[in-house]
C-alpha cells in the first residue's frame, strides 16, 4: 500500500503540514533507533503503541522503518517541514553505516558522514543496494546528483591526499554548517515579514546557538598529522566532496 504523503505529512489548505500523530510516530523511531533497536524492534514497539501507519494498512513492518530512517524530508528536505533535527537524522544515517560495517561490507563506509556534494555542498545519502558489493553509490538531496564510485577509488583517494597533506598555518576557521545556514535563511525571512516577532526572535537565538556551534574545537597541525598516520580520518578530516565525475577533494581540520 503507497501511501499519497509520506508518514508524517498530511496537506491542509493546500499546504504540506505535519500531522501531529504520525509526527510523533517519526520521532520515536528515529529515538529508538538512536537507542540501538532493530528495525523489526522498533516496528513491533510502533504496533504495540499503537501508532498507524495508514488506514488501510495500519500495522508497521521492518521495511516501512527502514523507509522512514532514510526519508530526509523529515529534516526539512524538498521543502517539507522537518520533524527532526538534521543532526538527529545524520545520526542516524552514521549509525546505520555503523550497523553496516559491522557485518564486513565496505572499508570507505566510516567515510560516510564525512560526504558533501561537490556541485551544492550538501551532505550525501547513501543508497544501500545488496548487488553493489564493491561499489558505493550516493544521491544529493539539495541539487540531486548522483555518484557511483567504488570503494577501494574512494578510500585510495583519500589516503593519497592524507599522505600528501602539508600543515597550514594553526588558524580554525569558521564554516557554516547546512542547518546554520537554513537558519539564517529563515531569520531574514522573518525579519522582511515581521509578522510574528516572538517566532522571529527564538529563531535568532537558534541561530546563535548554531553558529557557535559551527566554530571548530582547536586542533593543531601537530594533531592532524598525528591523526592521519593512525588513520584516524574520523577526527583529522573536516569533509570530503564528490563531483558526478568521482572527483574527490579532502578538506583537513
Amino acid at each position: 500500500m503507497n501511501r499519497r504523503m509520506p508518514y508524517g505529512y498530511q496537506i491542509q489548505n493546500g499546504a504540506i503540514v505535519t500531522q501531529s500523530q504520525e509526527a510523533a510516530g517519526v520521532k520515536r523511531i528515529f529515538s529508538l533507533y538512536l537507542a540501538g533497536k532493530s528495525r523489526d524492534q522498533i516496528a513491533d514497539a510502533l504496533n504495540t503503541e499503537g501508532f498507524c501507519y495508514s488506514a488501510e494498512s495500519p500495522k508497521w513492518d521492518k521495511n516501512r522503518v527502514r523507509q522512514a530512517l532514510e526519508n530526509p524530508r523529515y529534516m526539512g528536505a524538498h521543502d517539507y517541514p522537518a520533524i527532526i533535527a538534521g543532526e538527529t537524522f545524520r545520526m542516524a544515517q552514521a549509525m546505520k553505516e555503523k550497523r553496516t560495517r559491522k557485518r564486513g561490507n565496505h572499508p570507505a563506509l566510516c567515510l560516510t558522514p564525512k560526504l558533501r556534494c561537490g556541485h551544492c555542498g550538501h551532505s550525501l545519502r547513501r543508497i544501500t543496494n545488496n548487488y553493489w558489493r564493491d561499489t558505493l553509490r550516493f544521491h544529493c538531496d539539495g541539487c540531486g546528483m548522483s555518484v557511483t564510485i567504488p570503494d577501494a577509488d574512494l578510500l585510495g583517494e583519500v589516503e593519497r591526499q592524507a599522505a600528501e597533506y602539508t600543515p597550514l598555518a594553526d588558524s580554525p576557521g569558521y564554516a557554516p554548517y547546512e542547518d546554520t545556514v537554513r537558519l539564517t535563511n529563515a531569520i531574514n525571512r522573518g525579519l522582511e515579514k515581521p509578522e510574528h516577532p516572538d517566532e522571529v526572535t527564538a529563531l535568532i537565538m537558534q541561530g546563535i546557538s548554531a553558529r557557535y556551534a559551527c566554530f571548530p574545537t582547536q586542533i593543531t597541525s601537530t594533531d592532524i598529522l598525528r591523526l592521519l598516520k593512525e588513520k584516524d580520518y574520523d577526527q583529522a578530516i573536516r569533509y570530503i566532496t564528490i563531483t558526478a565525475e568521482n572527483a574527490v577533494t579532502v578538506t583537513f581540520r
